[in-house]
């Protein structure tokens, strides 16, 4: 990697955040994809760096590629050493390799300048003197037109509802951030979607952060997560294979939001007050929600949250509904014990009635209804030697069913080198949590037995190994699944590096999980459960040819079987170009990836160059080829830069893309995304 930044020593390297994003994705499943609330946060913090003499655990702890053992051995390498005076003592810290090392680099810092000040001498007036500014604006631009942009005046709008879009084909989107010495924080976020008429989004927040007592106070819109995501988690949701690193955490707390989701977040008012070993929190919102009303408009069949507002249809389904939230966390700690205590109250204007009135519905007869909800748990966890137990226990309590769901963990480090991770989940069918969001397959935290158990291995010098099985099953039907089903995951992966010259990783992961097969028998026909099985292989190898010009080629290919139907088959092969000057941050990539499955079910995913506050993870279909050419050029000082990326996707053997409004009658698409940045 050729990103380089001064420091106090003027001799430490820096990642920059862009090869920070391409790390994390290389080594994640693109499948699972990188939250993006969790890369937002962490690029917030990479434009502030914290002291790395003055962070805590619980600071460390939001850095998702740091393991319990390696945030333990920072703490523990500064109490017996003192003060770290470069972050070249890094290098002395029991557990932490090159590749943690170079990424950790990227978000701390040693202070030793002006800037320092005790936390007595800290007012508004300096954190406003010293604080940071940034502006980010972007837009994008589709060259070629879709079938919903095709009658534009106001009078075709209305007579055509749902049949075309309400407005052009351009996305806009303005940011601004501000943060005082990482105490102050406030934004503004404003957004407008494609097909999307005027400004559809404004978002903003004011946020005070360790100043005496208070640990983070935020007015505005917010994010809340407690214990291990089973009351509330409105914030990040690791994959499986980060789980490997980050089972141990909770609490995360409260925290801004600063991203353009349009959903999941709070709006009102929110604080943590910390008292000696306690920790006391308290927050309260009120905000509209889309929501689709039931056709004699008696309640809301289900919460919309894509906050999409294109059509009339979408539009009809803004703001619907009134949710009002409230709760609290109490949080104690002692050495190696953590008990945490949550309690939420939701209540909905208009109530939740979805509909399960024919067989094909049934799997909805437990989904969330009514207009009050209250779910509580207590989250724990223990450390003793190299064994550490974690979890967390849930009861909801609905109008029309109460519920429960406990998530537990256990985490062996064998030795230096080794770690055995186990994970147990009951998330039952009749437990219902509006915001919850925690380890499992559903995306919602219910209806699901699981055992996890994962295994990383660092014994062999430059060779890192990591390896899961997942075993699930679900006890109640689920969409197109008419009957109790099972299912398995499991995934090993290999990545061989020799320091920062080259790498190469390899992946297998085969995830196989029952579902309605319908088998035909003369003029008769009837379902069947069967398993759908999914391989997927990865190759990836990265060079550095020099400090300043880095080479990544990727392979990837899947292969699906469902009960007695033909296999299906894909594969994708690209290649990534990436040049950095040394002597600014001016970068370009080149990247082009071909791809050829037979069908959508086949798809792969290839993970992509983007633009800062921007996330990309393909999922290729079909047969093409994509091209993207990506630039950043600083302006002024690199305080102002020009980013912009340029994709090009063409298909081969068919005349049209995409469905429906987003038809677009040619057999190639081109689009370009100009982004301004602008740090003071």
């Amino acid at each position: 990697m050729c990103a380089f930044c001064q420091t106090d020593s003027q001799e430490e390297k820096r990642m920059a955040w862009e090869d920070f994003v391409t790390v994390m994705m290389e080594e994640m499943d693109e499948e699972d994809g990188l939250d993006e609330v969790m890369l937002e946060r962490l690029e917030e913090l990479y434009g502030n760096p914290m002291d790395i003499n003055e962070a805590g655990k619980e600071d460390l702890e939001m850095l998702p590629f740091l393991s319990q053992e390696q945030v333990e051995g920072i703490l523990r390498y500064r109490e017996r050493n003192g003060r770290m005076e470069s972050l070249g003592e890094l290098m002395m810290v029991e557990g932490l390799g090159l590749k943690e090392r170079e990424m950790l680099k990227a978000f701390v810092e040693v202070r030793r300048s002006r800037y320092d000040h005790d936390m007595q001498d800290l007012t508004v007036g300096k954190m406003l003197k010293y604080g940071r500014n940034e502006v980010v604006w972007r837009t994008d631009v589709p060259f070629y037109t879709k079938e919903g942009y095709k009658l534009t005046d106001e009078k075709g709008v209305r007579k055509t509802g749902n049949k075309v879009y309400r407005g052009d084909r351009f996305h806009h989107s303005f940011r601004y951030g501000f943060s005082g010495m990482r105490h102050l924080l406030a934004g503004v976020q404003v957004e407008k979607d494609a097909g999307e008429s005027g400004v559809d989004y404004v978002s903003g927040y004011v946020m005070l952060k360790d100043v005496g007592c208070v640990k983070r106070a935020v007015l505005g819109n917010y994010r809340v997560s407690f214990g291990k995501g089973l009351v509330m988690n409105s914030g990040m949701k690791f994959g499986k294979m980060m789980m490997l690193s980050t089972v141990d955490r909770m609490d995360a707390g409260i925290t801004q939001h600063s991203s353009m989701n349009e959903s999941g977040y709070f709006t009102g008012g929110a604080a943590t007050i910390r008292l000696g070993d306690w920790q006391v929190s308290a927050f309260g919102s009120y905000r509209k929600a889309d929501g689709t009303y039931n056709r004699d408009s008696t309640g809301m069949s289900s919460l919309k949250t894509d906050g999409l507002h294109r059509t009339q249809l979408e539009w009809s389904k803004r703001g619907n509904v009134g949710v009002s939230n409230f709760g609290g966390n109490v949080h104690w700690e002692y050495k190696r014990l953590r008990l945490s205590v949550t309690t939420m109250w939701t209540h909905l204007d208009v109530p939740l009635m979805p509909k399960y009135d024919t067989k094909a519905s049934a799997y909805r007869v437990y989904n969330a209804s009514g207009r009050r909800f209250m779910v509580g748990g207590m989250a724990y966890a223990y450390g003793y030697r190299t064994l550490t137990f974690s979890g967390e226990t849930a009861f909801s309590n609905t109008e029309k069913q109460n519920g429960m769901a406990t998530l537990n963990t256990l985490r062996w480090r064998v030795n230096s080198d080794n770690v055995l991770t186990v994970i147990g989940r009951y998330y039952g069918a009749k437990f219902v949590s509006l915001y919850g969001k925690a380890f499992g397959e559903n995306s919602m935290v219910q209806n699901e037995e699981g055992v996890f158990v994962g295994w990383t291995s660092k014994s062999v010098k430059n060779l890192e190994l990591e390896a899961y099985v997942d075993a699930m099953y679900f006890p109640w039907l689920k969409q197109g699944i008419s009957a109790s089903s099972y299912g398995w995951e499991g995934m090993l992966q290999a990545l061989y590096s020799r320091g920062r010259k080259w790498s190469l990783l390899a992946r297998y992961r085969l995830k196989s999980k029952q579902k309605d097969f319908t088998v035909d028998r003369g003029k008769k026909s009837f379902k069947v459960l069967e398993y759908d099985s999914h391989h997927t292989v990865k190759l990836q190898l990265n060079y550095t040819l020099s400090p300043c010009l880095n080479l990544r080629t990727s392979a990837t290919g899947s292969y699906i079987s469902f009960g007695t139907g033909p296999a299906e088959r894909g594969f994708a092969v690209g290649e990534d170009i990436r040049w950095k000057s040394s002597k600014s941050k001016m970068r370009f990539v080149v990247s082009v990836t071909y791809f050829d499955t037979d069908s959508y079910n086949a798809r792969v995913y290839f993970s992509e160059p983007s633009l800062p506050y921007t996330f990309s993870s393909s999922a290729y279909s079909d047969h093409g080829i994509r091209t993207i050419l990506l630039a950043s050029v600083p302006i002024a000082r690199t305080s102002l830069f020009i980013n912009g990326k340029f994709t090009m996707t063409k298909y081969f053997g068919r005349d049209s893309i995409g469905s429906g409004l987003e038809t677009i009658h040619a057999n190639h698409k081109e689009d370009l995304l100009i982004q301004i940045r602008w740090i003071i």
